[in-house]
């Protein structure tokens, strides 16, 4: 700002703001415009020390110091300014902040704008990119991720079980819960290796994966099921799938053969719902991947059969056949080499041993003695 009455020869010893005339030893000039100031009128910046004119001080708003021009910045949301020390920069985008504007990671305590930040789905907390974990199309913070997935890990005695055995039957579960239900009793199960959140389950539902079972595991996970209690109006929107070990003997085909020799009571019995029409495993020829088939074979260590209803107290008496009958017809074609088997002799041998239910069958005995 330029005081007029500075243009005249008579004004060139008077302040330029209350036009008091200037002692000799008041030589200050604001650092921004140049402008005369006696000591009453001059600001001092807190930050450097240079004195500017009340046009060209600035006050911070988050701490209310003073500040000349060069020492302040302002706030490229809104047009507050703030100091050096109070202002924040996004650590995605450079952006300058203010306090108003500005959000801490809680996870790492950067600082993001409002065009960069995430907010957990779960708990509401503001996360910047680097520290928000995604399942699906939704983004939370590492504390709750913690209890809406974590990765399948693998007991190492078991694994090196498997291994150790080239021709021994194991089995995987995944358990799919709508709705509410005991989460740290299945968390904390030795015999869960895993657990997500699913889009198509609702009201806190989960899907939960087993570490990889053995058919003396048969008993455990049974009674593990049967204390699965669920509080939804649609439980039957869960499923359950089960994963069978893969080798060269095990083929889609031959399980699409299995799954096509069982008669609808049968199916029933073991829990299955691809003969009734169910979207999600519909049983095709020859179609073998995806998740709405009975039979998925993208895996690479596994074949998944995906037919299955849910697994909870309702369904825990079906579980130890549907597991019998898996194991038996894995033994059953583990035994025949590849185009030994004709399509008709794999449904009789399927619907056979769901109706014998042959946890007893000389052959499964004979089978166990081998693996052990």
């Amino acid at each position: 700002m330029t005081n007029d009455r500075n243009a005249t020869g008579d004004t060139q010893n008077e302040c330029s703001w209350c036009q008091r005339t200037l002692r000799a030893d008041e030589t200050a000039a604001c650092k921004a415009c140049g402008e005369k100031m006696c000591d009453d009128c001059a600001y001092t910046c807190e930050a450097c020390g240079a004195e500017v004119c009340e046009s060209c001080e600035h006050s911070c708003h988050g701490c209310d110091s003073t500040c000349c021009d060069d020492c302040i910045r302002e706030c490229d949301m809104c047009s507050n300014q703030v100091c050096f020390d109070c202002g924040r920069t996004c650590a995605a985008c450079d952006a300058r902040l203010c306090d108003d504007c500005a959000a801490a990671c809680v996870a790492c305590d950067d600082y993001v704008c409002d065009d960069c930040r995430s907010v957990c789905e779960n708990c509401g907390e503001i996360l910047c990119g680097g520290c928000v974990e995604w399942d699906d199309d939704y983004g939370y913070c590492p504390t709750c991720m913690e209890n809406i997935r974590k990765y399948p890990e693998y007991s190492r005695e078991r694994l090196e079980r498997m291994r150790s055995h080239s021709h021994m039957f194991t089995v995987g579960l995944e358990i799919e819960i709508n709705g509410g239900h005991d989460h740290d009793m299945l968390k904390g199960n030795p015999l869960i290796a895993g657990y997500c959140r699913d889009g198509s389950l609702w009201d806190g539902g989960m899907e939960y994966q087993t570490d990889i079972l053995f058919t003396t595991d048969f008993d455990a996970i049974s009674m593990l099921v049967e204390s699965i209690r669920t509080e939804s109006d649609e439980p039957e929107r869960a499923g359950g799938h089960m994963h069978v070990r893969r080798t060269r003997r095990q083929t889609a085909s031959r399980w699409y053969w299995a799954l096509k020799g069982l008669t609808d009571q049968q199916a029933r019995h073991l829990n299955m719902r691809h003969t009734t029409g169910c979207r999600w495993c519909e049983l095709r020829h020859g179609d073998y991947s995806g998740k709405d088939t009975a039979v998925n074979d993208d895996h690479d260590d596994t074949i998944e059969l995906r037919t299955f209803a849910r697994w909870d107290e309702t369904t825990a008496h079906r579980l130890t056949p549907a597991l019998e009958w898996a194991h038996h017809m894995w033994r059953y074609f583990e035994s025949h080499e590849l185009y030994q088997l004709k399509t008709a002799g794999i449904m009789r041998e399927s619907a056979r041993s769901a109706y014998a239910t042959p946890r007893t069958t000389p052959a499964m005995r004979l089978a166990v003695r081998k693996e052990d």
